[in-house]
């Protein structure tokens, strides 16, 4: 199934592709400390171009993208690490990524930034005439302006989102002690960046066509509680237990059946995520469903591309996009394997990819 020109540059890693400068700019944080920090599922550096690779597909301003790959090289007030002295580096970064967005990156990692994002979140929008607030380190006033304002919330959006999973959500209930990385639920913080994508879309800073894709270019809400109940559906489709093939036919069809019935409730309270579709897909190609199947994929890969990050983190964006592409392949070819030989010999996602047919016949 087709992709877009920029989906594709980030599959094949042609960084080139998403900003000319890019290969200096990675270049620079490939020789600071970016790749040896832990952060929530990998390193920082991965985090970083993460957040970079989000805003490129949603086609923001490059000042914008270039925050989100540089958004905490001078620490931050959630974080303690840094990559860049501001007392010293100033001008070198702003060289490497130009004035407008290291003074982004400045002032992102100068303010308080809960103090923003609550005040946006108890406002439901972005105030046009910005706002004072204190340097984190100084205690100096700052004024971020409302345009500046709207681009921390846009970089917010896809730094909340790339680094969002389950275990944060047993700290926040109080669980300090629960075991990194836990079982890998999605997130339940979703409704959060949805509200201040709302907020962000509220305050007309930014025309509604270059508004983020997500949520219906930020204009529809998802409630908490919906978003809680669509994972916990989700997660008990995805973790149902394999059945013997030799089970009784009755037992295996209802299972597959309750299955199905979670993920379109799911899919049905949070609109806004690929993975329950890729997942309904593959059941319904064990079906011969092939149309069905067929648009259950498309429709989740459309929905991942979008995002240019995954929604369940027990896989990679990457994995679950070029499944879901190779699902939808298999469902145009009516053609599903039924041993693991076959499952383990798929991977094509486009016709041209097809070397021979699977292997149906290895059984070890």
């Amino acid at each position: 199934m087709p992709i877009s020109a920029t989906t594709e540059h980030i599959l094949r890693g042609s960084w080139s592709g998403l900003d000319a400068d890019a290969p200096e700019m990675l270049r620079a944080l490939e020789t600071s400390d970016a790749a040896l920090i832990w952060h929530k599922h990998s390193s920082f550096m991965e985090h970083l171009t993460g957040v970079w690779k989000m805003l490129c597909a949603w086609d923001q301003p490059r000042p914008i993208c270039r925050l989100g790959l540089f958004h905490s090289a001078y620490s931050n007030s959630f974080v303690s690490m840094n990559l860049f002295d501001p007392k010293r580096d100033r001008a070198a970064v702003a060289e490497l990524i130009g004035d407008e967005a290291e003074r982004l990156v400045y002032g992102f990692c100068s303010i308080d930034r809960q103090l923003l994002e609550d005040t946006v979140l108890r406002e439901a929008t972005i105030r046009r005439d910005g706002y004072t607030l204190a340097h984190i380190h100084t205690g100096d006033d700052i004024h971020v302006s409302g345009p500046e304002a709207a681009a921390f919330v846009i970089e917010t959006l896809a730094d909340e989102m790339e680094q969002r999973f389950g275990w944060q959500s047993d700290l926040e209930a109080g669980r300090v002690a629960a075991a990194w990385p836990g079982p890998m639920p999605p997130t339940l913080r979703m409704a959060r960046t949805n509200a201040l994508a709302l907020a962000l879309r509220a305050s007309e800073l930014v025309p509604v066509e270059a508004l983020p894709p997500i949520f219906g270019r930020c204009g529809v809400r998802l409630e908490p509680e919906a978003e809680r109940q669509a994972r916990d559906l989700y997660w008990a489709a995805v973790c149902a237990p394999a059945l013997d093939p030799a089970a009784d036919a009755a037992a295996l069809g209802a299972q597959s059946a309750a299955q199905l019935a979670q993920l379109d409730e799911a899919a049905r309270l949070n609109p806004f995520v690929g993975e329950p579709h890729v997942v309904k897909a593959q059941l319904l190609l064990q079906q011969s469903k092939w149309g069905e199947a067929e648009a259950a994929a498309a429709h989740g890969v459309s929905l991942l591309a979008m995002w240019a990050t995954s929604w369940d983190k027990r896989m990679p964006w990457n994995a679950w996009l070029n499944w879901g592409r190779c699902l939808a392949l298999q469902a145009a070819l009516h053609e599903w394997p039924t041993t693991h030989g076959g499952i383990e010999s798929l991977g094509a996602t486009h016709p041209r990819m097809r070397f021979r047919g699977l292997n149906t016949s290895r059984n070890r």
